[in-house]
């Protein structure tokens, strides 16, 4: 007796594809690692793997979809020893698998609790070291790069002519020959602008989210750092009332967010004392509000822009 072939099966390679793109093209960057307290397994769990383990037509119809692969969660573990060749060898096939660009994510996923520091911990793992050189070797490929570990405490520099979007500490900014670059994430304090030192990278950032500023300080250095901004956004910041008001020039800023820290409004005013920003079209302020602030935030805000102006 014949059955009639599975409804799934019938469909066409091309609408598959796209139902595994859509799948696949979330906020947040496949897992390709699962990690327990001492452990770390492939994470067959979730897309674009899972794809692989349904039948032989998906493994096949995801081993020759390059977009599915394109993006990737690596995490460092921080595991002293080496890891067996499997786990290593499916992020080379996950990589060897993905087009161009790519999109990576590096977090640090610490599943081991040395009597040692981070530092130390990351200096001395085998298993990082491992899939470090794998990504690195891939480097000239990556467009988006977000990394949340500590990476300057690597001795590798990155060439990645490709990148235009990039998340990772000030200090690690000066690690990376990216020429195409054009938005960075980070968090800035007044140690890090005081020490650091710009790169050819700088001046080709356009865009700029702050997570976090520890001062006015620090928000003045990152606008001289980066020349070429046209626009700022800034989630947290910091003033201190006896902060110096050092004055600065950013001549290409259009726009900048600020946020308004509930019940202190008159922060907003040592912000900006100073900075001097004549292509400013946008000033925007976040944060919860009443009647009288919201006048009070509109009113600084038409003054400040008046002032860019003249």
């Amino acid at each position: 007796m014949n059955y009639p072939e599975p409804y799934i099966h019938r469909l066409p390679v091309e609408l598959l594809q796209k139902i595994f793109l859509l799948v696949v093209n979330d906020v947040y960057c496949p897992h390709i690692f699962l990690y327990g307290k001492t452990t770390i397994s492939a994470n067959f769990t979730s897309p674009p793997l899972v794809f692989t383990q349904v039948c032989c037509r998906w493994r096949a119809v995801a081993h020759t979809t390059p977009g599915i692969w394109s993006r990737i969660q690596v995490a460092f573990s921080g595991r002293p020893e080496p890891l067996k060749p499997f786990l290593p060898s499916l992020l080379e096939s996950w990589l060897g698998r993905s087009a161009q660009p790519l999109t990576l994510r590096i977090v640090f996923e610490e599943c081991y609790n040395p009597p040692y520091s981070r530092r130390q911990l990351l200096k001395s793992s085998e298993a990082d070291s491992q899939l470090f050189k794998i990504l690195l070797s891939e480097s000239r490929r990556w467009e988006t790069v977000a990394i949340a570990s500590p990476i300057q405490y690597w001795s590798h520099d990155f060439d990645t002519p490709k990148l235009t979007a990039l998340g990772c500490s000030l200090r690690d900014l000066s690690r990376f020959n990216a020429p195409a670059l054009h938005y960075l994430c980070t968090r800035v304090s007044r140690s890090t602008v005081t020490e650091f030192e710009p790169t050819p990278s700088c001046k080709n950032v356009r865009h700029l989210r702050l997570r976090d500023a520890d001062s006015a300080y620090a928000l003045r250095e990152t606008l001289v750092i980066f020349p070429h901004l046209e626009t700022i956004v800034v989630d947290a910041i910091e003033t201190h009332s006896r902060e110096e008001q050092k004055p600065i020039t950013n001549s290409c800023l259009e726009s900048m967010t600020l946020p308004l820290e509930a019940g202190r409004k008159l922060r907003l005013e040592r912000y900006l004392d100073g900075i001097h920003l004549p292509k400013l079209k946008e000033l925007i302020i976040v944060g919860d509000m009443n009647e009288k602030q919201t006048a009070y935030v509109n009113s600084l805000v038409e003054r400040y822009l008046e002032k860019c102006r003249g």
